[in-house]
């Protein structure tokens, strides 16, 4: 069986505010409910198209996938960025194919107040890597050091479906037989790092002030719910928020 974690990763609590207006996302319940409808027996496998979300969300997607009674696979068919490069570790196996992009970096958090909360908030924010690095490096089993992935954090690094099996954080590529050398997809893949800020996803916040100024008739409200209008709208008018 096949399912998706494509669009952004988001909380269950918050998935269904994202799909009223129009966003494509994913929460752990998709994922949970994909193992539920899983056959028995079967590969369930993970088609991935995700430039990140909620680092949390990502969190429980990484062990909901680690507890699977089935075997999984995850597929990267595009980009796994962000919170998603760490949910696809829960599989068993990763996949992706030649033009498959892994990008994997440090968590932000927003913070305001005097230096006590900012000094706390980065110490915070630490401790998040520390997560992340526990997951990289079980999955790399030794082709790169903590040490190594860490940098890879801090320098918010984009990898070629090469790189990243040389880093470990991909298994197998599909028709990995007739890829072109990595020196070429490295200076063609370099280039995606432009494409990091189009279109976004607004906070959970914001929507419900969205719909709620829609709902007071405060604000337009001339497309369905999951209308092209609104997702257009929203895109063109939400700036980018950082992946996690």
């Amino acid at each position: 069986m096949r399912t998706q974690m494509n669009g952004y990763i988001v909380t269950d609590e918050d998935a269904w505010l994202y799909r009223w207006f129009g966003y494509q996302v994913c929460s752990p319940q998709d994922i949970r409910q994909a193992l539920a409808d899983n056959p028995p027996g079967e590969t369930l496998t993970v088609e991935i198209n995700n430039a990140g979300g909620s680092m949390f969300a990502g969190f429980e997607m990484y062990s909901v996938l680690r507890g699977a009674q089935c075997p999984t696979e995850a597929e990267i068919q595009s980009l796994a960025a962000s919170a998603a490069s760490v949910a696809m570790l829960g599989c068993e196996r990763v996949k992706a194919t030649p033009v498959a992009q892994v990008m994997i970096h440090n968590p932000a958090l927003p913070a305001s107040g005097d230096q006590h909360v900012h000094y706390k908030t980065a110490e915070d924010l630490e401790k998040f890597a520390q997560s992340l690095l526990n997951a990289y490096e079980l999955k790399c089993r030794g082709k790169r050091s903590r040490e190594e992935l860490a940098s890879m954090l801090n320098a918010e690094t984009w990898m070629t479906v090469q790189e990243a099996v040389e880093a470990g954080l991909v298994d197998e590529v599909i028709g990995g037989e007739s890829i072109i050398p990595s020196q070429v997809m490295n200076a063609v893949g370099g280039g995606l790092r432009v494409l990091s800020g189009a279109g976004g996803l607004p906070s959970a916040a914001e929507l419900r002030e969205k719909k709620a100024a829609m709902e007071s008739g405060s604000a337009p409200a001339d497309d369905p719910p999951e209308g092209p209008g609104v997702q257009a709208r929203l895109s063109a008018s939400l700036s980018l928020k950082k992946y996690y």
